[in-house]
């Protein structure tokens, strides 16, 4: 059953049920939710409701005609899914290479996407969705279904990686709607899209996902033991994308490195050496050290487990010890902490690290974004 696979997205999939049974669909729809919390397959299965050729009484696909295994495999002719892809340019290739290497991507996403349930595509480089991309979903669009009064479906994953020019363009679409055309916009923010855009859609929230299901997840179906599955799922703010991004392997395999078990123990070790007890007011040496000097996803990464340990620190000052954290493995440091350190020193770190990943975010210097928050939390100075 989907709900099985879509958890705690109960509300979400009662508006997609209602609108089936009801045959009341709209034109153009906004997924909006967490990284990885469901989007993409709940968009998916409407697409394969709308496609099927022999739903069920309430209107649900039966999953056995020949319109529903096309749409489980992507090849439907009237399902058309965008995926924001990175431009290829960079690497000595010329226009066409990076068109091969963008088509290589994708055909890599869309096998990743029908196979497997929690799969997440994750690039090295910047990806977005270009002008060239909607004029190819434009093209879909204006093509006639497969079955005479038949739907077409495009999908648009990160729908907030469009480009300036591609989100104008996309805008031209949504004011000119055409019958039986459905279009599914799944975006992290709401705030990332074009207030046009935002306002001619239907809106459909997906909550964060609880830190159980996700350590499951990471344990069950990525392999990760249940300890580090456990933290990487208690710090990913109810994001199953945010969680196993540490474990995936780019699609466009530079950049980044894939984190182990071993190698998320010494990020956060990292992290803590960083910003909860220094050794040394030296700080380059832990960066370069862990790889997060110029990795600024990965000093992100450290910078999250830093301020869920700030965080545990402050639920166990309030809560006592019987409260559930995050690093469990550090409960002896996270009680002694508690012990020490005034409820107003925590809130002032945990509200400093807050603006460190803003500020980094926003292209400030990782060094100098280090070196401030240690002056004004009062750590790491002789």
């Amino acid at each position: 059953m989907i709900a099985d696979s879509l958890r705690g997205q109960d509300e979400a999939l009662a508006l997609l049920h209602a609108a089936l049974q009801s045959g009341h669909v709209g034109h153009a729809y906004l997924f909006h939710g967490p990284s990885g919390v469901g989007k993409t397959r709940a968009a998916l299965y409407f697409a394969r409701a709308l496609l099927c050729e022999s739903p069920c009484a309430d209107r649900t696909p039966c999953g056995e005609c020949a319109g529903c295994k096309a749409a489980l495999e992507l090849r439907h002719p009237d399902l058309q899914v965008l995926v924001p892809l990175p431009s290829f340019t960079s690497e000595g290739r010329t226009e066409r290479q990076a068109e091969e290497a963008r088509a290589e991507a994708r055909a890599k996403v869309f096998s990743g996407l029908a196979s497997d349930p929690y799969f997440l595509p994750v690039f090295a480089k910047p990806a977005a969705l270009s002008v060239d991309d909607l004029a190819r979903a434009k093209q879909f669009l204006a093509l006639t279904a497969q079955r005479e009064g038949g739907a077409k479906v495009l999908i648009m994953k990160r729908a907030e990686a469009m480009t300036l020019p591609a989100a104008h363009a996309f805008l031209k679409i949504l004011e000119e709607p055409q019958p039986r055309r459905v279009l599914i916009l799944c975006a992290r923010q709401v705030r990332g899209l074009l207030p046009t855009i935002s306002s001619r859609c239907l809106h459909v929230r997906f909550r964060p996902l609880t830190t159980d299901f996700i350590a499951s997840v990471l344990s069950g179906a990525k392999g990760v033991s249940k300890p580090v599955a456990r933290l990487a799922g208690a710090t990913a703010h109810g994001s199953l994308g945010k969680a196993l991004q540490h474990f995936e392997q780019p699609l466009d395999g530079a950049g980044k490195d894939v984190l182990d078990e071993g190698e998320f123990s010494r990020l956060r070790a990292i992290a803590i050496e960083l910003f909860v007890r220094p050794k040394t007011p030296a700080i380059l040496g832990p960066l370069r050290r862990g790889r997060l000097d110029r990795d600024r996803g990965r000093f992100l990464g450290a910078l999250s487990l830093a301020l869920h340990y700030y965080r545990d620190v402050m639920r166990y000052r309030i809560l006592g010890e019987g409260t559930e954290i995050a690093h469990e493995d550090l409960r002896r440091d996270v009680a002694a902490d508690a012990r020490t350190i005034p409820v107003a020193a925590l809130t002032k770190r945990v509200t400093m690290l807050e603006e460190i990943a803003a500020a980094v975010q926003s292209n400030v210097s990782i060094p100098y974004a280090v070196a401030a928050a240690q002056h004004r939390m009062g750590i790491g100075q002789q």
